[in-house]
């Protein structure tokens, strides 16, 4: 952020977005809005005019990881943040260690190559040890920061991991670490109240949902806004089976964020989940799809394939439906191993039509690959209901 930018626009988030320029090449960019329309508004009014645009930003948590880059890496000019989007474009289209390193070394290559040179008129000219070692350190400090950094990503990494296999010992041993990471580097807050949520999953299921919502409240990590709070625990009711708990608290949610299509659409989700088909395919056809991140098909896909499942007639209709957003999740969690949870409820909804079309072998081998996960995440209802349903369609 350059200093030419005006106060409003630095306490707004910014927005990554891919798009094609007027001869068809990928561009890549941040622009700073408060929601997502008008983050597209935005992009839209780019010259010159830009085509395919995709937002790659979630307005559920564009403020937050707007914050956390900014405690990160500081102060960012114009050149810097567009180097930053087209990092972050590239990692999730080839995630990994290869690109992560690759990008380490292109973004200091101007101080390596300083360093390198030194280092060869030092050996050249015969510089003391000293003078030598020291031109040494200085061209390892990029990978000693990248090796600190990465300590932490990879910690958080097995907090989804262990989130979704059920985990619940090394969960709540990494969500400790975490939370006193935090209190050193500003910028590990929110990972840290993430993973406190996510042993709050395991402890609702346990408890209820209310007094882990007491403690949450009293959480060291906890966000200061209400709305804050609510946009990351609106979930755990459904960790109960609470389908009415759920939707209401993300009505609420809703209310104080009337502009933010991942929740119109999750609403949608939960009404499907609770059979309320008439109300999901509603909010389904209000959703404004352009808003939406990539992965925001794949729940599109998965709303409709509940609805057509309501109707016994319409299974195989279902079981594509949800097949095709199954597929869709399973490239996701390469990049975002916290889809694995999503992967698996969706496989059961999917195992389901298949086991009501006749196709029981394909639900069995369907369910057996997520239940691992499944079990741990699926409401219990619903689980209940797959494992009734497959035991008498292999049955017969």
């Amino acid at each position: 952020m350059n200093t030419t930018q005006t106060a409003a626009q630095e306490f707004q988030p910014r927005w990554l977005y891919q798009a094609s320029d007027g001869k068809g090449r990928p561009i890549e960019g941040f622009v700073h809005a408060k929601t997502a329309e008008e983050a597209l508004q935005a992009i839209a009014a780019i010259q010159p005019p830009l085509s395919h645009i995709q937002l790659h930003t979630s307005g559920l948590y564009a403020r937050a990881m707007t914050e956390m880059a900014d405690d990160v890496l500081g102060p960012l000019d114009v050149k810097a943040l567009r180097q930053l989007a087209r990092d972050q474009i590239e990692a999730l289209e080839r995630p990994g260690l290869s690109t992560t390193l690759r990008q380490l070394l292109r973004n200091n290559r101007t101080w390596l190559l300083v360093c390198a040179a030194l280092l060869a008129v030092a050996l050249w000219r015969q510089w003391s040890p000293w003078a030598v070692g020291s031109l040494i350190v200085a061209m390892l400090v990029p990978f000693a920061l990248f090796a600190y950094m990465h300590r932490f990503q990879r910690m958080y990494q097995q907090v989804l991991q262990a989130h979704a296999t059920g985990d619940v010992p090394r969960l709540e041993v990494l969500a400790q670490r975490l939370a006193r990471s935090a209190e050193r580097h500003r910028f590990l807050r929110q990972p840290a109240w993430d993973a406190a949520v996510r042993v709050a999953w395991f402890e609702a299921r346990a408890e209820g949902v209310d007094s882990v919502l007491l403690r949450l409240r009293i959480h060291p990590m906890r966000p200061p806004e209400e709305d804050e709070f609510l946009a990351r625990t609106y979930t755990l009711p459904l960790a109960t089976g609470d389908h009415a708990g759920f939707t209401a608290r993300l009505r609420e949610l809703i209310a104080s964020r009337p502009a933010e299509p991942t929740l119109q659409l999750d609403l949608a989700l939960g009404e499907a989940r609770a059979g309320h088909t008439e109300e999901a395919a509603r909010l389904l056809g209000a959703l404004q799809s352009a808003l939406l991140p990539p992965h925001g098909q794949a729940f599109i896909d998965w709303v409709q394939g509940l609805v057509a499942l309501r109707n016994p007639a319409l299974a195989g209709e279902a079981a594509s439906l949800l097949g095709k957003a199954c597929g869709q999740f399973l490239g996701l969690v390469r990049t975002a191993p916290g889809a694995w949870p999503s992967l698996a409820v969706c496989t059961c909804d999917y195992a389901l039509a298949l086991a009501w079309s006749g196709r029981t072998e394909a639900a069995l081998a369907a369910f057996a690959s997520v239940h691992p996960v499944a079990r741990h995440h699926a409401e219990p209802e619903r689980l209940a209901l797959l494992q009734r349903e497959l035991r008498q369609a292999s049955a017969r």
